[in-house]
């Protein structure tokens, strides 16, 4: 029988905790809110925020800086502060008003898709490829839902301040509790 754990992570917390620390309660959360609650209820800025977020993403798959951690950390704010400017310029406003329009008709549907699509991303948190079978849906069946209580709450109060603190919260629980076993 395959093991699902999450190796990788206990690994960070026991060789540095203020990297994990770092990674698991501050980063993720604002990373993966601003790749997937941008677009409920979004503005120009979250479009950008969207976009930056995805193009940092896909950047980091494929290529990875062999330097101190505190220092990769420092180049993801500014590579994303560079990605953020550039397209709040490069995008007409035309594009981003008939953009706005389409996710506001739609966001039912786009709470639903990006809640299920957060939720699956998760599975790496388990395995190193897209495998996906009842053990593996059932971990990420709560990450599903907790995608969806944090679109509700960006829906509710049209701020992305609100899922990145209830994000960072609830992985923080989650490192106090990993992080202090024996």
């Amino acid at each position: 029988m395959q093991k699902y754990s999450q190796d990788a992570l206990l690994e960070i917390i026991k060789e540095d905790k203020l990297k994990a620390f770092l990674a698991m309660v501050v980063f993720a959360p604002c990373i993966e809110e601003l790749m997937f609650r941008t677009l409920l209820k979004p503005s120009y800025k979250d479009i950008a925020l969207f976009l930056s977020s995805w193009t940092f993403f896909i950047i980091n798959i494929f290529i990875t800086l062999e330097i101190t951690w505190y220092y990769s950390y420092l180049i993801f704010i500014i590579i994303m502060i560079i990605l953020f400017y550039a397209y709040l310029k490069a995008i007409p406003k035309s594009y981003l008003d008939k953009l706005i329009h389409y996710l506001d008709s739609n966001q039912l549907i786009t709470l639903q898709l990006t809640s299920v699509i957060f939720g699956f991303l998760h599975i790496f948190n388990y395995v190193d490829s897209l495998t996906i079978n009842s053990i593996l849906f059932l971990l990420i069946v709560p990450r599903i839902i907790a995608g969806h209580m944090f679109g509700k709450i960006k829906i509710i109060n049209n701020h992305m301040i609100w899922p990145i603190l209830l994000h960072a919260i609830n992985n923080g629980v989650v490192f106090l509790i990993i992080s202090n076993r024996p």
